[in-house]
């Protein structure tokens, strides 16, 4: 589970210490993992908190959950 959750708008999200220099609305967070919601990026995948999931659909992100 991701631990450190930074988002810099309009196009930086660091996960922990990998950075992520996109366009939000590339971005989604996922849904069906146990563990709780999930950022997804092309092949990237990292389970993330309710919050920080919420955090970032308020930045853009794309809520496919």
């Amino acid at each position: 589970m991701v631990k450190d959750l930074g988002i810099h708008p309009p196009n930086t999200l660091i996960l922990d210490s990998v950075t992520f220099c996109v366009d939000f609305s590339k971005v989604s967070i996922e849904g069906g993992h146990p563990m709780g919601p999930v950022f997804a990026y092309g092949a990237a995948r990292a389970v993330l908190s309710a919050n920080d999931a919420e955090r970032l659909v308020a930045a853009g992100v794309k809520d496919n959950r």
